[in-house]
């Protein structure tokens, strides 16, 4: 299977837009077009010759009309648009318009682990019952799919906070023994591998990808490899990974979910009794053409990217037991 025309939803998000980085640099090998909400700010990068177009995410015709003419198309979209009903309706239109090729929105960890599907799908997506599908649909020969999965962006979650360090103010929140393997990608790393499987779909076709760049990663060697680039040496707070895992499973039994989803966010990376985030025996980073790098270069590229003094969010990198 070539695929030539490529749809990408969702560009100005940062795996879209990512993606649309690396796709521009495989030169005139893809024809892209850009599809956003009607209500988006979005402008293609200066000088590409990315087609722009707007669309009504809750219209089947409207999503037929952008998708007819497309070989592919790249789901990159969040918010309410990963729960299944609005999921569907993108994949029906893409089928209805002719598309061969339709990589889904998963990018996260291990979606078959009993972690990952003891979440409430109302605030993690329907990403599984998205993937069954996609299963059902390719059976029937209905349309060719693929996904890629590389645990959280390691870029993003250092920038932001869930990492455990706070980057501006040089401090770290370290979960439980700092040591629970920890299986996470940067985004760039997620673009990379996403063109390559473009490049080559029928080495991907119908089933997803597991990716990992680190031979070893958690948060001490994170923390580690911050001091070392940033010369300088960090404040450590201990934290109880253990009852933030033990308080989120109960308010999950008692059904408050926002509460629950927060700690559990944390406790599955950090916490060696309850994780859910292992997944190199998966991995096939040959095949989609991702090397291994180290943990300090992946921090100088955050640091490169976001600055030395990046701001946190509080809620995410603050992260204590829940009140149950």
């Amino acid at each position: 299977m070539e695929l030539k025309t490529i749809a990408v939803l969702g560009p100005g998000g940062n795996v879209g837009s990512a993606i649309i980085s690396q796709l521009l640099k495989a030169g005139p090998a893809f024809t892209i077009t850009a599809i956003t909400r009607q209500t988006s700010s979005y402008t293609a990068p200066e000088g590409s010759n990315i087609t722009h177009k707007a669309v009504d995410y809750d219209s089947f015709d409207s999503l037929v009309n952008v998708f007819t003419g497309q070989d592919a198309v790249v789901n990159c979209v969040t918010g309410r648009a990963t729960q299944y009903d609005p999921s569907k309706l993108i994949i029906d239109a893409a089928v209805a318009a002719g598309v061969r090729f339709f990589f889904a929105n998963e990018f996260v960890s291990n979606m078959d682990t009993d972690q990952f599907r003891r979440l409430p799908e109302s605030h993690a997506g329907a990403k599984l019952r998205i993937r069954e599908y996609l299963g059902q649909l390719a059976s029937d020969g209905e349309i060719a799919w693929t996904g890629l999965n590389g645990g959280p962006f390691f870029d993003m979650w250092l920038a932001k906070g869930p990492a455990g360090f706070d980057i501006a103010n040089r401090c770290a929140r370290i979960y439980g023994t700092g040591e629970n393997n920890l299986c996470w990608t940067p985004v760039p790393t997620i673009a990379l591998a996403a063109v390559n499987m473009l490049q080559k779909p029928d080495s991907v076709i119908n089933r997803s990808i597991f990716i990992c760049p680190f031979p070893e990663l958690n948060q001490k060697t994170i923390l580690k490899a911050l001091e070392d680039v940033l010369n300088t040496t960090f404040t450590v707070e201990n934290i109880d990974v253990k009852k933030i895992n033990d308080n989120a499973r109960i308010a999950l039994e008692n059904g408050e979910l926002a509460k629950a989803m927060k700690s559990l966010t944390i406790s599955y990376q950090y916490y060696e009794g309850d994780t859910a985030n292992e997944l190199r025996h998966l991995v096939e980073n040959d095949l989609v053409g991702v090397k291994m790098m180290s943990v300090e270069d992946a921090v100088r590229d955050t640091i490169a990217h976001y600055g030395k003094d990046v701001k946190v969010v509080e809620g995410m990198f603050r992260v204590e037991p829940c009140e149950i």
